[in-house]
């Protein structure tokens, strides 16, 4: 396996894609190494980087012997604090500590190869989180398989970038290098689930829609690069699936989309936690990739909300007034996201005060995919599956074996697993008001 979920070509958002990078790369190592070697975090100061960190060395009884974990960043003085963090995070594992040893490496560029190479010499695993992906080639990725890494995992998002990066496969293989991209809650986790979805409903029927809904009550503790990420999105066009073809959709990146159901029975937890949220569409790759994989001949969409629900209306309202191409500019993104960060870090106080458990960092998905019925009356099979948390390939087993792992990880506040139901020929599956937005906006 070279180019991991190659089949799936997988923005992360929340910080469980940490915990999905790190059982990735945990698996990885765990198979294929046993020597003394470095493993090297890009990215490594950001709040991503040093729970990656932090997670490797609590779950170091599952690694062979490494020399150190070196976080890799600009800024030497913030690296000294996050070499830190991560000590004082890890303080009951000190004889692991002292196996394993943790530093920083200061560079000026992660996307120069010259720097990068010296790095990646002696590196067992290369995990790159120093986003945002957005206008970049994979020059980590490809310098990982020049210096024979043999594991590399990263978290990117921007279709172009995975597309780049999976042209790399033949080369990953002659290297002997391990790669997983896109290896995040969304896109990464959610592929896996539409896959599960997809192989729950009746053999050999035609695959129609795939749906991905996502929530985050607030930033969701991801890290301040996140509102940067969202901002230069909006300027992108939206890839997503109209009659089984792809098409870029020039106006609908921004458009709010009406409310999803983040649950499937009106009783559970979800319910309760999350419910029913606006969303509005962002171009999230699965939307593509997902599609094309399972050879869709309907709709594919990908769509997002957040809390409190005002943001949602803010953001519509601006992504309609402001020109695409103000968003494209990273400069102008940049300030966006600069002048909103405090608003948004007052607002995830307010949630983590009113939240029931104290922490305020509520994420959910929703995943649908769709399926002909035999009947000839166009009914469809619907496969809903939601997961929930607060602060995964076609081989059945091994996926089946990650979804379970990453569902019952702390925090993990409800996954349903496939709900299988029979609709009736043009009922909603998805965001209520999709088809109006569609019919509003000029294709």
């Amino acid at each position: 396996m070279t180019i991991a979920m190659k089949k799936f070509r997988y923005h992360c958002i929340t910080v469980l894609l940490l915990l999905i990078t790190v059982g990735s790369t945990v698996t990885a190592l765990s198979a294929t190494l046993s020597s003394n070697k470095n493993i090297v975090i890009l990215g490594g100061t950001g709040r991503i980087g040093t729970a990656i960190a932090t997670h490797l060395i609590r779950r170091s009884s599952s690694l062979p012997s490494y020399n150190r974990i070196i976080l890799v960043g600009r800024n030497a003085e913030q690296g000294g604090e996050s070499v830190q963090e991560v000590l004082d995070a890890t303080s009951e594992f000190s004889s692991d500590i002292n196996s394993f040893g943790v530093e920083f490496q200061s560079i000026s560029d992660v996307w120069d190869a010259k720097q990068l190479s010296p790095l990646f010499h002696d590196a067992a695993a290369v995990i790159h989180t120093a986003g945002p992906y957005h206008n970049r080639c994979p020059i980590p990725l490809r310098t990982a398989i020049e210096s024979k890494v043999p594991v590399y995992v990263d978290v990117s998002d921007p279709l172009p970038y995975l597309d780049s990066s999976l042209e790399l496969n033949e080369e990953a293989i002659s290297a002997g290098t391990k790669a997983l991209v896109a290896a995040g809650a969304f896109p990464g986790m959610s592929n896996l689930m539409a896959m599960e979805a997809a192989g729950s409903l009746p053999p050999g029927r035609q695959i129609v829609d795939s749906g991905f809904n996502y929530f985050t009550a607030g930033l969701g503790g991801s890290g301040d690069v996140n509102l940067y990420i969202t901002n230069l999105g909006f300027g992108d066009d939206m890839p997503q699936y109209e009659n089984g073809k792809l098409n870029y959709f020039k106006a609908l990146t921004g458009k709010l989309l009406g409310q999803v159901d983040f649950f499937t029975d009106s009783e559970s937890i979800m319910a309760k936690r999350v419910g029913s949220q606006q969303v509005f569409s962002w171009p999230f790759p699965e939307a593509a990739t997902v599609a094309r994989e399972l050879q869709i001949k309907g709709r594919s969409h990908a769509a997002m909300g957040t809390a409190p629900e005002v943001w949602n209306f803010m953001l519509g309202l601006l992504v309609d007034i402001v020109p695409r191409a103000w968003w494209r500019n990273e400069q102008f993104s940049q300030f966006m996201a600069d002048f909103s960060q405090p608003l948004v870090k007052a607002t995830d106080k307010w949630l983590q005060l009113s939240s029931p458990d104290g922490v305020g960092e509520t994420h959910a998905m929703r995943i649908d995919v769709t399926a002909e019925d035999s009947n000839g009356d166009g009914d469809l099979f619907v496969s809903t599956i939601v997961q929930g948390h607060e602060s995964f390939r076609q081989d059945d087993d091994a996926r089946k074996q990650m979804i379970e792992k990453l569902t019952s990880t702390p925090g993990t506040i409800d996954y349903s697993g496939p709900i299988v139901r029979r609709k009736a020929n043009g009922a909603t599956v998805g965001p209520n008001k999709m088809d109006e937005v569609l019919r509003s906006i000029d294709l």
